[in-house]
């Protein structure tokens, strides 16, 4: 089972003026998502996070007009490893695949319940 992920910035946070700079981001919300394309259709897990950017670099600073998602996705991986987000989709993969907590409908001592959708002349045959 091979996992392929894909990163999405779905939000992010700024400081309108920090270090003498303007609309400098400080925050990022995203989600981490990885598929099991061996499975038809494909079985998904998400991992949504967030995470705090430092302190802008002055000589390396990109005004937030001109900031591209694959930018941001960078600045995500080096603040949010991504180890523990693998396990979790694994994690989330695998209980699609093999759940393990399934609810019970009815507990197996109770009386069968009538059906519904019958009439009551049905149910007398």
């Amino acid at each position: 089972m091979a996992i392929t992920y894909e990163w999405k910035i779905t939000a992010l946070k700024k400081a309108p003026s920090l270090d003498g700079l303007s609309d400098v981001v400080t925050h990022i919300n995203f989600e981490y998502k990885g598929s099991d394309d061996s499975t038809d259709p494909a079985t998904e897990g998400v991992f949504n996070g967030a995470c705090p950017i430092g302190n802008p670099d002055k000589d390396n600073f990109t005004a937030l007009a001109d900031l591209k998602e694959a930018d941001v996705i960078e600045w995500a991986k080096a603040n949010h490893p991504v180890d523990h987000m693998n396990d979790v989709i694994q994690k989330t993969i695998d209980e699609k695949l093999t759940p393990k907590n399934v609810e019970v409908d009815a507990m197996p001592w109770a009386p069968a319940q009538p059906d519904p959708e019958k009439t009551e002349e049905e149910s007398e045959e």
